[in-house]
């Protein structure tokens, strides 16, 4: 499947995150509800066999916990890393859009998006796809 895809489900799985608003395929010009996850394209790294493309690619997933950076914020925060986990975990195919995916790391601390610092954890998603091909020589 294509990166737009991959990008669309992630959103879409995170979403379905408890105590997340909403989550962004696309970034959005600024950020108004929270908690929410704005994802944007890390690199990707390229493979090929005589019959496949693999595409690894990497997805920065940033949730925005609170536009303030203060100790109960923090609090906030924690939960998200299990729940986070726990439901990419529980969908390795992003809803069958890729061979398999894991989230490799994730940081917790402060994000800034725009000209705003915001209380945050940012993590990293391994998505990886097959594609077939055949060179024609």
């Amino acid at each position: 499947m294509p990166i737009e895809t991959i990008m669309t489900q992630v959103a879409v799985i995170q979403a379905t995150i408890a105590g997340v608003k909403i989550a962004y395929d696309n970034p959005p010009h600024n950020l108004n509800v929270f908690p929410c996850f704005v994802n944007f394209m890390g690199p990707a790294e390229v493979n090929y066999t005589p019959s496949r493309r693999e595409t690894k690619h990497t997805i920065k997933m940033q949730l925005y916990v609170s536009k303030q950076i203060l100790p109960e914020a923090e609090k906030v925060l924690r939960p998200f890393i299990d729940l986070t986990l726990d439901k990419f975990g529980q969908n390795l195919q992003l809803n069958a859009s890729c061979a398999y995916s894991m989230v490799r790391s994730y940081e917790p601390g402060v994000l800034t998006y725009g000209n705003t610092q915001y209380i945050g954890i940012s993590f990293d998603l391994l998505a990886v796809e097959h594609e077939s091909i055949s060179f024609n020589v």
